[in-house]
């Protein structure tokens, strides 16, 4: 069957090609969205052209308005249409340089509701590897979203350039005093300064208090001059300023990322790392860590929390260290453990191609119920050998 339709689809090109010679015409056709399609957030537009003189131009156009113009293949452009669920027309326009002039036209569909109830589109990020390079041939259909066991079906797809805004933690208690902790900053300026026009950062650096921070910008001179006095002081309040970073980007729309960049454990948050688990999970944000180690330590060492204060001993500083590791692996983030602040810069700018890199899957929850409870997400890629990281779940509000 595959191959009697790969004959009957070059049949037809031909033919239309021959057409278009004799006519000394133009012909195009939308290869993509079809019209079956529901068309909602970021959306991939194709064209097909055949001419028998050279291309002009091809424009795209949606709901009567032109979104892109091209004049060299491939025909291929991405247009956000935004989350309402409504129907769209898209239309193209292929103009041959001798006059000729062709359109085409489709009408995508408006997803059926049966009750009149409000259904938020659940986004996913997803990251997929193999041999440690990440995998970016996929396609829609290579991907299986189940949400509480319910397959689901995938209404939006992207690979990429998706905005972000992300609120960069930096560890300044007294351990990261001199070359780590301008590294550290270093890091967080070359990240900011690689981002895109639309992404946004801030650097907040802490120590047991908030000693510097800055707007959400994407301007580097910006996070350059803000953080020009920080200063290395003070223990670690590293479970109240990841809360509060959590607190923030839920006031932000779209993608959402945390980078915490710190050397110790937490000795002196006032927050248990149960409290940020709860906001970890209701805030869908992906969480980085970027964990600078004692030169020379096995990783073992780290796990071996020896810490003692007033309100917790070894056993309950190990529990809170373990508790941040799950919570920073659920969000669908990473642990980056490294001994050399020569690393710190090249670890950000990673995170910042993984970012890049990612595909972001949309779908419209089948049994949403608006009840609190936990929806366990699970993603399987029609690859072998790959691996998929995304986050395990969402809270159902």
């Amino acid at each position: 069957m595959r191959l009697t339709l790969a004959r009957t689809t070059a049949i037809a090109l031909v033919v239309a090609a021959a057409s278009v010679a004799n006519a000394a015409d133009v012909w195009v056709r939308i290869v993509e969205p079809k019209s079956s399609d529901f068309a909602i957030g970021e959306v991939e537009f194709v064209a097909e052209v055949v001419a028998a003189e050279p291309v002009a131009s091809v424009e795209f156009r949606v709901d009567g308005r032109t979104v892109g113009t091209l004049s060299v293949e491939p025909y291929r452009l991405r247009v956000d249409l935004g989350a309402d669920n409504t129907p769209h027309v898209f239309e193209v326009i292929a103009r041959a340089e001798a006059g000729g002039e062709a359109t085409d036209r489709v009408e995508t569909q408006v997803i059926p509701i049966a009750r009149e109830i409000e259904v938020e589109l659940q986004q996913l990020y997803v990251t997929v590897g193999k041999n440690a390079q990440r995998v970016l041939d996929l396609r829609p259909e290579d991907f299986t979203i189940r949400d509480d066991g319910a397959e689901q079906k995938l209404v939006t797809f992207a690979l990429g350039d998706i905005p972000f805004t992300a609120a960069l933690l930096i560890d300044a208690s007294a351990s990261m005093a001199g070359d780590k902790l301008q590294s550290a900053l270093a890091g967080a300026a070359a990240f900011v300064g690689g981002m895109q026009e639309l992404d946004q950062a801030k650097v907040m650096v802490f120590s047991d208090r908030l000693l510097n921070t800055t707007p959400f910008t994407n301007v580097q001179e910006v996070i350059t001059a803000s953080l020009a006095t920080a200063r290395a002081a003070g223990g670690t309040a590293l479970h109240d300023y990841l809360y509060a970073a959590l607190k923030l980007l839920e006031q932000r729309q779209g993608r959402r990322v945390v980078i915490l960049l710190s050397d110790g454990v937490d000795s002196h948050s006032v927050l248990s790392m149960q409290d940020v688990a709860e906001r970890v999970r209701r805030s869908q944000a992906l969480i980085y860590w970027i964990r600078l180690r004692r030169a020379g330590s096995a990783e073992a060492d780290d796990q071996a929390v020896g810490l003692t204060t007033a309100w917790r001993g070894p056993r309950e500083y190990k529990e809170q260290f373990e508790l941040l590791k799950q919570s920073v692996l659920q969000s669908g983030g990473s642990i980056f453990s490294i001994e050399s602040i020569n690393q710190i810069q090249p670890v950000f700018l990673g995170i910042l191609q993984e970012l890049r890199e990612q595909y972001v899957l949309g779908y419209y929850p089948s049994n949403r119920r608006n009840d609190g409870a936990w929806h366990k997400v699970d993603v399987k890629v029609d690859r072998s050998g790959v691996d998929v990281r995304v986050g395990e779940g969402y809270i159902d509000f």
